[in-house]
């Protein structure tokens, strides 16, 4: 048993030390060091590209910015309409929810008079037989 021990303990030690073996250099396939060579090639293009984007970006907005400077009296003259228009509204909201009470009210008048209406048909009724 003791051999054994003995013996697996050397192989095991064999295995670990051949593991533990680093190296420096590394190795990739011809095709991903050619794709990774035009991609490095192709970022200088790309670089430029992103510049010119950003300069025509930057342009837009000194536009806009300027539109909105220009538009201002636009933009305050809609939203005064905005406002009155809301204020409309609100108006009209609060008509409609006072029609609405009064046909309410309008409907529970119409059923309690034809209730009291028939009530009043019947009692008549039971009155004019029975005398």
């Amino acid at each position: 048993m003791k051999k054994f021990l003995l013996i697996s303990a050397i192989l095991i030690m064999k295995n670990c030390a051949g593991q533990l073996k680093t190296t420096d250099t590394l190795c990739f396939p011809v095709e991903t060091i050619k794709k990774v060579l035009i991609a490095a090639e192709q970022k200088k293009v790309l670089d430029g590209q992103v510049a010119l984007l950003t300069q025509r970006i930057d342009g837009l907005n000194e536009i806009i910015k300027n539109l909105n400077e220009k538009d201002s009296a636009s933009v305050k003259l809609y939203a005064d309409q905005l406002q009155v228009m809301k204020q409309q509204k609100d108006l009209f909201q609060s008509q409609l929810d006072g029609y609405e009470k009064l046909l309410r009210k309008e409907r529970r008048k119409r059923f309690w008079t034809g209730a009291a209406g028939v009530l009043a048909t019947g009692a008549a009724t039971y009155l004019f037989i029975t005398k």
